[in-house]
């Protein structure tokens, strides 16, 4: 999409997009705009030709500078009530009403949208992207072009290009996330998805990238990782991203701890055949932490941020993990394995130890974990967890809030504990029966924060949608890269 910015409007042939609340008259540019509609705006809303209605699009011509212009209209009913996500909201719906039209080009009057400028201007960069992303595939067809060929003009007296190239700039990194979790998982091993994301960071200011395969995993005693991906002949690897801008070259880093499973047969504890399609999207947690890294740099933001990434493929085959095996973790913590499709927190159990050797201020892990999470909160909500008395999640549950991400927090004491550490052959058991499991598996989590403070993000009701919205399609949604990316932008963690 190419964007520029005006002060005021020059007379062109594209559309004219505009803000409609319930009440135009008192928007701050009413005059400015009811002079370019001819006089007649209150008339076109009074006789319903433009709709005020929330999300509804509305469009007329009007006579304008002697040639006839279309006017587009997106409803934002009460202003009183047109919070931060229902910007987003409208803003969405206008993208993708462009899009559907097959528009080329259009004007947008900033001022009628009548919010707090740099929510709405982040607003509608960001929505510039993830509301009309699109994903083809291997399918015998092109993208979509709207989202690289679409001319939009902004039209406002007011300073807003740096909060809507913000807006963009996250919207892109959600972008890059989502096309990993779309990608079919033939085409998406852990061999590729490693290729893909060195050539992404490669060059890039203050970034290192530090890469074990599957001889230096075992090398190296990495046993859960290299226990999930030895059924596979698509090989594990694990990959580090350091951000270390100069001006937090002291810090202690943030450390971001993704669960990559590329694609979850369930290995012997097998899923059924309703169970697997779709478990493309399990490297979800993996997906969103590089997209979080990938807003970071390129905001080049000063802080200093350690991502983890854990790549493997859950197969079956000769030499794959079986249950009732036992396997030693980097921790040095043996680990019996109950059920192999519990092979999430295995890889998260040598990827958050990892990270715990940068000595960071917080770990934070992100992973398409339980399905138990869904039947506690939903699938609209992401289950939070900490290893930490004192409350460290709220300021990211409260900022997420803010950008229409809802976090819930979910207990862990020693009732997990005791569960976690009940087997008779080692020193950890990864899966137990109902009920629980949600905690459960957060608790097993826990076992490897060594001493760090720890969050643990259950995103496997959230990683994707079942139908579109205005936030996108159906598919992957990029959950929780825009709110990291602000939290670590704010120091709020």
């Amino acid at each position: 999409m190419n964007i520029r910015f005006q002060e005021k409007y020059e007379a062109s042939k594209e559309p004219i997009i505009i803000g409609l609340p319930e009440h135009p008259e008192a928007l701050p540019n009413f005059d400015e705009v009811d002079s370019l509609l001819n006089g007649v705006f209150l008339e076109l809303v009074d006789e319903r030709v433009l709709s005020a209605k929330f999300g509804e699009i509305t469009s007329t011509g009007v006579t304008i500078q002697r040639e006839v212009k279309k006017v587009i209209a997106i409803g934002l009913g009460d202003t009183g009530k047109l919070t931060g996500d229902r910007i987003h909201k409208a803003f969405g719906s206008l993208f993708q009403h462009l899009k559907d039209q097959e528009a080329t080009a259009a004007s947008l009057m900033f001022e009628t949208f009548n919010h707090d400028i740099g929510t709405a201007a982040e607003a509608l960069g960001y929505m510039s992207n993830v509301s009309v992303f699109e994903y083809t595939g291997k399918k015998q067809q092109e993208e979509n072009p709207f989202l690289s060929d679409f001319a939009l003009t902004i039209i406002s007296k007011k300073p807003i290009e740096e909060h809507v190239i913000y807006g963009r700039r996250i919207g892109e990194s959600v972008n890059f996330a989502r096309r990993f979790s779309e990608t079919p998982p033939n085409y998406m091993t852990p061999e590729i998805m490693t290729e893909e994301i060195s050539a992404a960071f490669k060059g890039k200011k203050h970034v290192n990238i530090d890469i074990k395969d599957e001889f230096d995993l075992d090398d190296e005693g990495y046993g859960l990782i290299t226990a999930v991906g030895k059924g596979s002949v698509n090989k594990p690897r694990l990959v580090t991203i350091e951000y270390r801008h100069p001006d937090a070259y002291d810090v202690k880093p943030v450390a971001l701890v993704g669960k990559g499973i590329t694609y979850d047969s369930g290995g012997y504890s097998i899923k059924g055949k309703t169970g697997m399609p779709g478990m493309k999207y399990d490297l979800s947690g993996a997906a969103n932490v590089t997209g979080m890294m990938h807003g970071i740099v390129a905001l080049e933001l000063p802080v200093h941020v350690v991502a983890t990434i854990a790549l493997a493929e859950n197969m079956i085959n000769g030499d794959a993990m079986k249950p009732d095996d036992v396997f030693t973790s980097l921790s040095g913590q043996t680990v019996e394995v109950k059920n192999t499709d519990a092979e999430g927190r295995l890889v998260l159990g040598d990827a958050v130890f990892h990270a715990s050797q940068y000595s960071p201020r917080v770990i934070m892990d992100f992973a398409t974990l339980t399905g138990a999470v869904i039947a506690a909160i939903g699938d609209e909500r992401t289950g939070v967890f900490t290893n930490k008395e004192e409350d460290i999640t709220a300021p990211i549950i409260n900022l997420a809030a803010e950008v229409g991400e809802r976090l819930w927090r979910l207990p862990l004491d020693d009732i997990e504990e005791r569960k976690v550490k009940s087997s008779t052959v080692a020193d950890l058991t990864n899966h137990v029966e109902k009920p629980g499991r949600a905690s459960f598996a957060a608790c097993f989590i826990r076992q490897f924060a060594n001493g760090s403070p720890w969050i643990h993000f259950d995103i496997a009701g959230t990683a994707t949608r079942s139908k579109g919205n205005e936030y996108g399609p159906k598919g992957a949604t990029g959950v929780l890269i825009r709110s990291v990316v602000k939290a670590v932008e704010r120091d709020l963690i």
